[in-house]
């Protein structure tokens, strides 16, 4: 069925006459005529009798016209949504944010993002960055919130802040009274990493094989809060996010450590399918990363020791 000869049909049927409609739809009275006849030559039965004065519904023509108007009401309902995500009354996104990002910057983000577009849904997963980013390429989620490095052909990812990581250990370790601090003396004592596939371990493995140095964890451990547990128990040290440890930093319950050889730090990405469009929700999203305040500076609890950028 033709949705152009539907559409003539209603408003023919609503307005009484093939001259009222005409006049509605700024078109002749015999093209709409026309119209009319080749969708009762399409359905196979007589819609409209014409009358000396306008025109009246057949009892199929009375069918067709219930039909006619849901179609109708749904069009208007259609082009309504439209208009509310243009202007975000509406809408949905499927963010996926890395473990350090989704415990620490996703909730007052969110926050702020519903205070502002209270109307637009968010669907959030929290993972590692890899896994993250396969969602991303999978088209499962819309946006990726993460560490570290990104290289995949199918993604591309652009800069929203960069997050120091520090090494960190118990009060009391060894570490703490050394007036220089390398990466090497450093991986000599026991290791607590994030597991394969973080943005943690990867930056913390570049810099190792940069240095020569072989890393041998302990433990390795998929949540931030799980290795700060550890390391405050003593079990060992650790490289962790500045996002993640800036409490126990300044309550004393961590030791920041600065190393003399090296500093570590990575870049936070959004990223995004390759050739992808974003919709008014998204962009929104987006829009506000930049606003978001950034990871601010742990100071140190010693003088420090010379350094270079690894």
């Amino acid at each position: 069925m033709n949705r152009n000869h539907l559409a003539i049909f209603y408003a023919v049927a609503r307005s009484g006459s093939f001259t009222a409609a005409a006049e509605q739809l700024s078109t002749s009275q015999p093209a709409l005529s026309m119209q009319v006849k080749e969708l009762e030559k399409r359905v196979g039965v007589r819609l409209l009798e014409r009358l000396p004065r306008g025109v009246q519904l057949t009892d199929a023509g009375k069918t067709l016209f219930e039909y006619a108007q849901r179609i109708a009401a749904m069009e208007a309902s259609a082009m309504q949504a439209m208009r509310d995500i243009r202007s975000l009354k509406q809408g949905a996104i499927s963010i996926g944010c890395s473990l350090t990002i989704g415990t620490y910057l996703l909730p007052d983000l969110l926050a702020e993002f519903r205070k502002k577009h209270g109307g637009i849904r968010t669907e959030v997963r929290i993972a590692n960055t890899a896994a993250i980013q396969n969602l991303i390429g999978d088209g499962v989620l819309d946006i990726g919130l993460t560490e570290g490095y990104l290289d995949d052909e199918l993604l591309e990812g652009n800069i929203f802040q960069n997050d120091r990581l520090i090494p960190v250990a118990p009060p009391g370790h060894p570490l703490i009274s050394r007036k220089s601090v390398s990466l090497r003396d450093f991986a000599e004592f026991p290791l607590i990493l994030r597991e394969q596939g973080s943005g943690t371990r990867a930056v913390l493995e570049m810099a190792a094989m940069r240095a020569g140095v072989t890393l041998t964890p302990l433990m390795e451990l998929a949540s931030p809060e799980s290795i700060k547990a550890m390391v405050i128990a003593g079990n060992g040290v650790a490289v962790m996010s500045e996002l993640a440890v800036r409490l126990e930093i300044q309550t004393g319950a961590l030791y920041p450590l600065e190393l003399s050889d090296c500093r570590l730090h990575r870049p936070l990405h959004t990223v995004l399918r390759r050739g992808g469009v974003a919709g008014p929700a998204l962009r929104a999203f987006i829009a506000l990363l930049p606003q978001m305040p950034a990871a601010s500076g742990v100071p140190g609890k010693r003088r420090k020791s010379g350094s270079a950028p690894a």
